[in-house]
């Protein structure tokens, strides 16, 4: 369901999206996913999903499990010309009708200059790969 085979070295860029549904753990099969990711050192992170996770943090034992968790990947950066980068894709996108939050185009942007896959429920993000290189992690889609 969630495409874990595909290239079993590339690293995944886990969506905010996605974090929320595994931290309340309802989801059986997307735990055993990201726990793979984890545990193969595929999954990485950014700087704004670290910052939307922490800043949406229910108390100090959230926090702990967020700084637990960080501890234990690889953060990928931005270069020089992201924020760019990403308001030149986002001026394209607007330009055939569609509107993205700032966050959401720096995201896309980081994962295609890190050469990353991004595991997200968003589907907006479907319009940023009609107009952009950004690659989705396969089948991630958010059941009810």
């Amino acid at each position: 369901m969630y495409g874990i085979e595909q290239g079993m070295r590339d690293r995944v860029l886990i969506d905010t999206s996605v974090w929320i549904d595994f931290f309340r753990k309802k989801d059986a099969e997307l735990l055993e996913r990201i726990s793979i990711l984890l545990k193969s050192g595929r999954a990485v992170y950014t700087g704004i999903i670290a910052l939307e996770l922490i800043n949406g943090a229910k108390g100090q034992k959230e926090l702990k499990a967020l700084d637990d968790l960080f501890s234990t990947m690889d953060k990928v950066k931005e270069s020089e010309s992201t924020y760019f980068d990403a308001g030149r894709m986002g001026y394209g996108i607007a330009g055939n009708g569609f509107t993205l939050s700032v966050v959401d185009l720096l995201i896309a942007q980081i994962t295609i200059e890190n050469d990353l896959f991004l595991m997200t429920f968003d589907r907006h993000f479907d319009v940023v790969t009609k107009y952009s290189t950004l690659r989705l992690f396969k089948d991630c889609k958010k059941r009810n």
